[in-house]
């Protein structure tokens, strides 16, 4: 809590004031979404708008805020601690994704001369590891990822080519793709979802496309920076890739060799990402990237749409991680940091190759029959290892201390029986896509523990410090013995107190070493008059555990035991620097290690989902046919979980020849988005490689989940509910293809009913009959219900049943083939306590409106319908006719109830029915 509290005041006179407020004005104009902190050594401070941002991010209140210097040119500002500092940091980059510079001081804080010295944003946080230390973020879903898009005119087709370069620093990774897209930009939209950038920085220009580009960025919480156009130049750029990329030993020194740098327009997009992020300036950096095509079409095609009506991850500034808040917190049982990072991206990317995803499933299905194996690894190998991504990039950049290699020798330790573990279960998916390459690794990493093990004092570990053996190197050899024979003179010294005190030795005195005061004799609070008054010894502190107390032969000591221990660690920090940089050389195995490793511990995640779960989960079957997909008895996986919920499981079957879209009617609060929902999250999840909720689950191989869900207005983006609406279908138009599964809830809202239904009816059409995916459409228009008779084999009702028993509405949450025959809104009102005279002319005013065109329909015969139909449509006809024949209204009125009387005679029972 300490923490939390804010140091009130600058300490500034009121010059020292004036000046800092006439050099803060002279600053560039900078927009909100960039904070500037000023480091003042002991403590840090923010100013003006920043201060009020500060404040309300730290302390969620302005009331800490105070102003310096005097009328007119008085300025806001907050003093922030060193805990404070960090706290604003991590809200600022990671959750409200700002930009933050950092100012230092140069000379005196009292001065004005700072300077710009680090700079961060969401998407570039390296600088700023020095300040926060390594692995800012780890604890994230994901390690900070960095995009650029350059967008052209294709020379041969004149559409819209768009070049796309990610660069992900913890991971040492370079990603590239060119394609031409729509004019919604869809195909990024795609890749922005699998690469899950915290930054996206492009070109400074008011071209449409960027305004498309910004719509998709604000969509996926992702930064939008721009930079001058001369930023995207391709010129140098292969000499910056010579340094920065990996080359194998058998390869050409030129990263002209890599096909990805033949993709110009992703060239301009990756100078961009590298001029941006600095990578040069840090040597560490140098032969340690890979670059890679990103590969959209190997992964499940999501939009933010769809992870938003999936709930595939916690809301923005959820921290609660709750199993029934998103699929995401219900399978993060991972054990390890890494483990966290994977199964986020995993999420991101579900699989479309069949054989992929079996093997995954395969080690899931082993994992969730095994309970014994499940166990071991989950409560004993899995929750020792550290995270050995982030303590490679430690390595790496030469960062790393002698506990980070130990924490490392750790967990290389824990291989051997890790891999007797796995062993055990004699599969060959686990032998050859886990144990094999742990194996090879283990190997590989034995001498990495050989060089510990003669490096690191053990005893000492033991004591919880860290410290390199004496007997590694000379120098410090004689300075240990140095120090052991100042040790021993203080224990004589201790003897030669406790004998002047006439205490007992261990007991009633005991001699301590702080790094603070070096030596000092410790007694009980019981003893402490013993020293009253005795000028051979000198008081150094007295609290609740005792008195600590020096003589002044022991004040001689320390002054030589400090001195020798300051040589000692000068002298070690030098073979430390030595170690770190024999073991940066492992790096590279780390990082294979930590993939490996994290592999297993989300699989190891979804078995324990599974097995926890209320009811049992099912292995999916994928099949290469986009002809059927069946879910028995599904449940969605979030709400199963929640307490005091018995959830009622549903089927899902799509069949071409027998119906590929379900209309789906019914109640409020009848179950129908739920059932949509199971249906979608099973999907994923089967993609992802985990067994799902159901008791039988066939799905084909998907190329694409696209999603329509919710009504939510975007007011601070300037998208109300329909716009939203007509957005995202837009893009489910484009997209959407046989072997796709779209879920469509409650569409049309937000405009008139008529032109609703219209837009919601069009729309059903087309996705049955051309993109002819497979789909449920939710819907409160019952004129959709018609759909069937116009599509048979096509389209089929469905409906959440629902009954009204002693005017009390009983809502079943079981799905049902047909239409609903009534909406139940109003039993939904009374629910919802809406007063009765409310009710009761709302009653009067549907019986006045109301007309079911598929009641009626349903209860008369084909030709009686058909007959019927032709005789309004001649009707209407006529009465055009008539409004453009006659002259006045009278007249008019009088030759269009001759026309009625006329249609009536004809005794066609469903114009009688409408009639009625």
């Amino acid at each position: 809590m300490s923490t939390l509290q804010p140091i009130h005041a600058l300490n500034l006179d009121s010059i020292q004031q004036q000046a800092f407020i006439k050099y803060y004005l002279t600053l560039p104009d900078k927009p909100p979404t960039t904070v500037r902190i000023f480091d003042r050594n002991d403590y840090y401070s923010v100013h003006g708008v920043d201060a009020t941002t500060a404040a309300k991010e730290v302390f969620n209140s302005i009331s800490n805020i105070k102003k310096m210097g005097i009328e007119p040119n008085r300025l806001d500002y907050l003093v922030l601690s060193k805990g404070n500092f960090e706290i604003l940091i991590k809200k600022l980059l990671l959750v409200r994704r700002y930009r933050v510079e950092i100012y230092v001081a140069e000379g005196s804080v009292k001065s004005c001369d700072w300077v710009l010295k680090y700079k961060g944003s969401p998407g570039c946080l390296t600088q700023l590891e020095e300040v926060l230390g390594d692995g800012l973020g780890s604890s994230e879903e994901n390690t900070p990822c960095l995009m650029a898009v350059n967008i052209k005119i294709d020379p041969v087709s004149k559409g819209r080519l768009l070049g796309v370069a990610c660069i992900s620093p913890g991971e040492y990774e370079m990603s590239v793709t060119e394609f031409t897209d729509d004019d919604l930009l869809t195909e990024l939209e795609t890749i922005t979802v699998q690469m899950a950038p915290s930054e996206c920085l492009v070109p400074q220009s008011d071209h449409d496309d960027y305004k498309a580009l910004k719509k998709i960025m604000d969509r996926a919480n992702v930064t939008i920076t721009k930079l001058k156009k001369s930023e995207f130049s391709v010129e140098g750029l292969t000499q910056d890739l010579n340094r920065l990329l990996k080359f194998k030993e058998s390869q050409q020194q030129d990263a002209n060799v890599f096909p990805e740098t033949r993709k110009r327009t992703a060239m301009a997009s990756l100078a961009a990402t590298i001029k941006y992020t600095g990578l040069l300036t840090d040597s560490t950096n140098f032969a340690r990237f890979r670059i890679r095509t990103i590969q959209a079409d190997c992964f499940l095609h999501l939009d933010t749409a769809a992870l938003a009506a999936l709930n595939v991850f916690p809301e923005p500034g959820d921290s609660s991680n709750a199993p029934s808040r998103s699929l995401y917190g219900l399978l993060d049982r991972c054990r390890t940091q890494h483990g966290k990072r994977l199964l986020a991206q995993w999420l991101r990317q579900p699989l479309r190759d069949i054989n992929l995803i079996n093997e995954r499933l395969d080690i899931v299905e082993l994992l969730m029959n095994s309970s014994q194996l499940r166990l071991q690894l989950y409560d004993d190998h899995l929750r020792r290892i550290p995270d050995l991504q982030a303590l490679a990039r430690r390595l790496t950049r030469k960062k790393a201390n002698l506990h980070d290699c130990y924490k490392i020798y750790q967990a290389i330790n824990r291989l051997p029986s890790l891999l007797q573990c796995l062993s055990e279960t004699n599969n060959a998916t686990v032998h050859s896509s886990l144990s094999e390459p742990i194996s090879e690794l283990n190997e590989d990493l034995n001498k990495y523990q050989q060089m510990i093990e003669a490096t690191i004092d053990m005893d000492a570990v033991e004591r919880g410090d860290f410290l390199v053996k004496p007997s590694f190197d000379e120098e410090l050899q004689i300075l240990s013995k140095q120090l052991d024979k100042l040790q021993s003179s203080a224990e004589k010294e201790l003897n030669k107190t406790a004998k002047d005190l006439d205490l007992a030795v261990g007991k009633t005195i005991k001699l301590e070493s702080t790094p603070q005061n070096g030596f000092c004799f410790r007694v009980t609070l019981k003893e402490e008059q013993s020293l009253r008054g005795n000028k051979k010894y000198t008081i150094i502190d007295a609290v609740k555990g005792g008195v600590k107390f020096k003589s002044n032969a022991l004040g001689s000591i320390n002054e030589e035991y400090i001195q020798a221990k300051s040589t000692y660690e000068k002298e070690q920090d030098k073979v430390v620097s030595e170690i770190v940089a024999i073991a940066g050389s492992y790096s590279e195995c780390l990082f294979c290690l930590s993939h490996i490793l994290s592999r297993l511990d989300v699989l190891v995640a979804f078995s324990v989902a599974a097995t926890t779960a209320p009811y049992p989960y099912c292995r999916p079957t994928i099949t290469e046919s986009i002809d059927e997909l069946e879910l028995r008895e599904v449940r969605h996986p979030c709400l199963e979980v929640q307490e005091g919920v018995s959830f009622i499981p549903n089927d899902v079957v799509f069949k071409r020849g027998s119906g590929i879209m379900h209309i789906v009617t019914g109640a409020n609060m009848g179950g129908k988005s739920t059932w949509m929902r199971a249906c979608g999250a099973s999907a994923l999840l089967a993609a992802a490689g985990c067994a799902v909720p159901a008791r039988v689950a066939r799905l084909p191989r998907l190329r694409c989940i696209a999603a329509r869900a919710g009504a939510t207005d975007r007011e601070d983006r300037g998208h109300s509910t329909f716009m939203l609406e007509m957005l995202e279908c837009a893009a489910i138009l484009r997209t959407a293809t046989p072997d796709s599964l779209v879920l469509i809830d409650e569409l049309g809202r937000g405009t008139s009913t008529y032109e609703g239904c219209g837009i919601a009816w069009a729309i059903a059409e087309e996705l049955a009959t051309k993109c002819q995916c497979f789909c449920l459409f939710a819907t409160h228009y019952h004129e959709l219900t018609r759909l069937p008779n116009l599509h048979p084999g096509v389209i089929v009702n469905s409906h959440a049943e629902a009954f009204v028993v002693d005017q009390q509405l009983l809502l079943m949450h079981k799905i049902s083939s047909g239409p609903a025959t009534h909406s139940l809104g109003l039993h939904v009102a009374k629910l919802a306590g809406l007063p009765e005279s409310v009710i009761k002319y709302a009653e009067t005013k549907q019986t006045q409106l109301d007309t079911n065109l598929y009641e009626i329909e349903t209860a008369l015969n084909s030709q009686d319908t058909t007959e019927g139909q032709h005789l309004i449509t001649n009707f209407l006809l006529s009465c055009k006719q008539i409004q453009n024949s006659t002259s006045s209204d009278e007249e008019m009125l009088k030759e269009i109830n001759k026309l009625k009387q006329d249609m009536l005679q004809q005794d066609n029972k469903y114009v009688q029915a409408l009639m009625a």
